[in-house]
């Protein structure tokens, strides 16, 4: 396993309210010219790499076409967009996905998919942890209150990605994986950790995960609230009933600021679950919408075929998800909406990505391959 390493900055008022970013994803402006991957015990410059690379995914304002999307964003300036490794936190704006395959000429499915991707909601608690987590950075890192003359504060930052090529580094959306640490007031705070330990993330994996790195942030997830400390909201209100969250799993759509989880004086203490199963079942919120299906949501949940394998079993076959007893994810939830498991037992399968130019051409698989 190697190492990338990429300096930069970070706008530390880009979280809601002042901005659009969630706990787990933020914008990252990075130094290109920094970006160096250690490993075998060779060290490059891959800077290219984030440059010129990117993702072909379906346009969903043309039908049967794709769009290239690069890692590197130019909106609003150039920017990596990174997700935090490992963790994963209630969201305050949430489209479903609803994408079962290339568009196969059924243009009612595809409109209906469209207007179902028109939708935002939000996760409860999504709001006030990304709220609190983030004024607590900014306490940390010594910044004041925001001031709409300079909107954007940037912190010094780095942003580290632990894989062996570009496949590793990105997700399906383009998105770096990695850990980013904020560095001021004499203080390196890795958002990572800070998100777990501080109660406002669940782990969260993939099986592309090295397994010492699970078995760190699962460690640093359980720390949250020993000690006769605090936990926060939202560990303070978790659910293990999928059932609690009927009817439409109490999320609310736009971005209003009276949402049902805002901190604000309209506020109720809501409650939450592991995300990554909350994501899913958003997405059957947008199907039934859009089709106007009555499928039972139990029934539909249950219904999902998704294979996963719990950690244990995963250690067990060293950390291979060939070799790993499968289960389906929709088999862990009981006929009465009980979880059977407990946030960061399961992993999920890493959805394979292919790196290429705008020109459709793969880059190499290795950091150590040039790439000009």
């Amino acid at each position: 396993m190697g190492v990338v390493d990429i300096q930069g900055k970070v706008d530390v008022f880009q979280y809601w309210p002042h901005g659009s970013s969630d706990v787990d994803t933020l914008k990252f402006i990075p130094d290109l010219a920094s970006a160096q991957y250690v490993g075998d015990g060779a060290s490059t410059n891959v800077g290219a790499f984030f440059e010129r690379g990117g993702t072909f995914q379906p346009d969903d304002n043309n039908p049967g076409e794709e769009k290239f999307k690069s890692i590197l964003r130019k909106a609003g300036g150039v920017s990596l967009s990174v997700r935090l490794q490992g963790i994963d936190a209630p969201e305050t704006h949430y489209s479903p996905n609803y994408r079962e395959g290339m568009f196969d000429g059924d243009y009612a499915k595809w409109i209906a998919k469209h207007i179902a991707r028109q939708k935002s909601y939000r996760q409860p608690y999504g709001k006030l942890c990304t709220d609190l987590f983030a004024n607590g950075l900014r306490t940390q890192l010594g910044i004041g209150s925001f001031n709409s003359a300079t909107p954007e504060v940037l912190v010094d930052a780095k942003v580290r990605i632990l894989a062996d090529g570009i496949g590793g580094a990105v997700d399906v959306f383009g998105r770096v994986l990695g850990y980013v640490t904020l560095i001021g007031n004499g203080l390196e705070i890795v958002l990572n950790d800070h998100a777990l330990t501080q109660g406002f993330a669940f782990c969260s994996f993939y099986g592309s995960m090295a397994i010492d790195e699970m078995k760190r942030l699962s460690d640093l997830f359980a720390t949250h609230g020993e000690g006769g400390a605090q936990k926060s909201q939202l560990r303070s209100n978790v659910s293990g009933q999928l059932r609690d969250f009927e009817s439409e799993l109490w999320t609310t759509k736009s971005m209003r600021d009276t949402d049902r989880d805002d901190n604000g004086a309209d506020s109720f203490r809501s409650k939450c679950f592991d995300p990554k199963l909350f994501r899913r079942c958003i997405d059957w919120v947008g199907r039934k919408e859009a089709l106007g299906e009555s499928t039972a949501l139990l029934d539909y949940m249950r219904s999902n075929d998704e294979d996963i394998v719990l950690l244990s079993d995963f250690v067990a076959a060293k950390g291979d998800w060939n070799k790993s007893r499968k289960f389906a994810l929709g088999s862990l939830i009981a006929k009465d909406g009980a979880f059977s498991y407990k946030t960061g037992e399961v992993v999920f399968e890493s959805r394979p990505v292919e790196i290429v130019n705008d020109q459709h051409q793969p880059l190499p698989k290795s950091f150590l391959t040039p790439y000009p």
